[in-house]
């Protein structure tokens, strides 16, 4: 255990601290391991929070370039999961690597990560932005033709309200611009696939 708040960012998550059994993650903000604690343990809360067993841990990795560090978990109903985040102050990186080998006697390799695997999320994102593009269009062309359906969302009326500004020639634009940079850094990726750190929990 490390006496520590530390600030993070990731998604819904702002704070870390790393206890005796455990790796907690919440949304809100601490300035004491008490007072993450004491809010951790309230059973009416709206804050996110996220907590990761040690022997549920299968793997935490983190790319040379990336500040990002990835675990993948097992939760309580077996599924595997993944939390993503990063320390704000990258120099912490080191001291939770530390605690890992030294203190949960995780061990240490270094993998240099297949193509396939250096662009896979960046794929998906890129499949995901094609798809967001023709939606907007096909949005685009129907509040011009004057087709689209009211709507009282406030939520939805900031979206339609931007898709209306942009016209189905700005959604074109954006989304070939934002593609076209998912693409470079695909075959950046492929090309050149990152190395990365793993820790492995200890064989029981």
């Amino acid at each position: 255990m490390i006496d520590k708040v530390f600030s993070v960012t990731g998604n819904k998550i702002t704070s870390f601290i790393i206890d005796e059994d455990s790796l907690k993650f919440s949304s809100s903000t601490f300035e004491t391991v008490d007072e993450f604690k004491l809010a951790f343990d309230k059973k009416l809360s709206l804050a996110t929070k996220v907590e990761i067993k040690y022997n549920a841990i299968k793997s935490i990795k983190k790319e040379d370039n990336s500040s990002e560090i990835s675990i993948v978990y097992k939760s309580a109903l077996g599924i595997s999961m993944d939390c993503e985040f990063a320390f704000t102050d990258t120099s912490k990186n080191q001291l939770f690597f530390i605690f890992l080998e030294k203190e949960r006697f995780f061990s240490k390799q270094y993998q240099t990560l297949s193509p396939i695997r250096a662009v896979r999320n960046h794929l998906i994102g890129l499949l995901a932005i094609i798809g967001v593009t023709i939606f907007c269009y096909y949005q685009a062309i129907n509040i011009a033709n004057g087709t689209k359906e009211k709507t009282y969302n406030i939520k939805e009326i900031i979206f339609y309200k931007t898709v209306e500004i942009l016209g189905d020639k700005g959604v074109i634009a954006i989304g070939l611009i934002i593609s076209g940079l998912l693409v470079y850094k695909i075959w950046q990726r492929f090309t050149n696939p990152p190395n990365q750190v793993v820790f492995l929990p200890p064989l029981e």
